[in-house]
């Protein structure tokens, strides 16, 4: 089983303070007891990185990145890089929903999980559900 996460889910795992952290933590434990291979891409990867820094500083994002590549290294995270091809479907999926606030982000991850037909992300971030995309929690 592959599951997409997404940001929020990185982030809230990450900060204990923060409001979805027991959430995380428990999506976390659960994917990790069903053998779930976590699937996220460099622009999600980027843009934790980013959040991190600004909320947390610099050595909170370079521990995310460490974790990551642990978490690679131990085949339990993949990491999907976005081509053209992704690329130019999520320039067509702005615009077709261009009257809402859709990061260029959350746009590559649609088009990552449809075109692996991952069955759930695991996101807090509302768009998915405009998106049609199964989300868990």
């Amino acid at each position: 089983m592959k599951i997409f996460i997404d940001t929020g889910v990185w982030f809230s795992f990450l900060v204990r303070r923060d409001q979805y952290h027991d959430k995380s933590v428990e999506i976390m434990e659960k994917l990790q007891y069903k053998g779930a291979l976590l699937v996220t891409s460099d622009l999600v990867l980027s843009e934790t990185y980013t959040l991190l820094m600004r909320k947390l500083g610099t050595q909170a994002a370079l521990k995310f990145l460490e974790l990551i590549k642990a978490q690679v290294e131990a085949k339990f995270t993949e990491i999907t890089w976005i081509d053209q091809v992704v690329l130019d479907q999520s320039y067509n999926l702005l615009q077709k929903f261009s009257d809402q606030p859709l990061s260029l982000t959350d746009a590559t991850s649609a088009i990552i999980i449809r075109q692996n037909k991952f069955s759930f992300i695991a996101t807090y971030d509302r768009h998915f559900k405009m998106l049609k995309i199964p989300c868990i929690p």
